[in-house]
């Protein structure tokens, strides 16, 4: 298999995300696809809060996305911390 059509994920993010190409928005209530890297800017659909802990989605895929892929699990935010004490996060955009 070419890994063209393949785009850099943890494994948690890509096993949470499955098959998924489509999630609910938590605000809308409203089936909304989810983030494509290939076809989207991440700026456009996301933004770092608590100190760069934490995504948060800003637009009805955005938050689908952070819901469906859990992108604030306690694994991931944790990971995120030490980061952070390290100077290597978030990245600069």
């Amino acid at each position: 298999m070419s890994g063209s059509g393949m785009a850099a994920s943890c494994y948690r993010c890509n096993e949470f995300k499955g098959v998924k190409t489509h999630a609910i928005d938590p605000q809308t209530s409203q089936l909304v696809p989810l983030f494509n890297p290939r076809q989207q800017l991440w700026s456009d659909h996301f933004t770092w809060v608590n100190g760069g802990t934490h995504i948060a989605g800003l637009t009805p895929t955005g938050r689908a996305t952070v819901i469906a892929l859990r992108l604030n699990n306690d694994y991931v935010v944790e990971a995120r911390v030490l980061w952070i004490e390290n100077n290597w996060h978030p990245p600069i955009s």
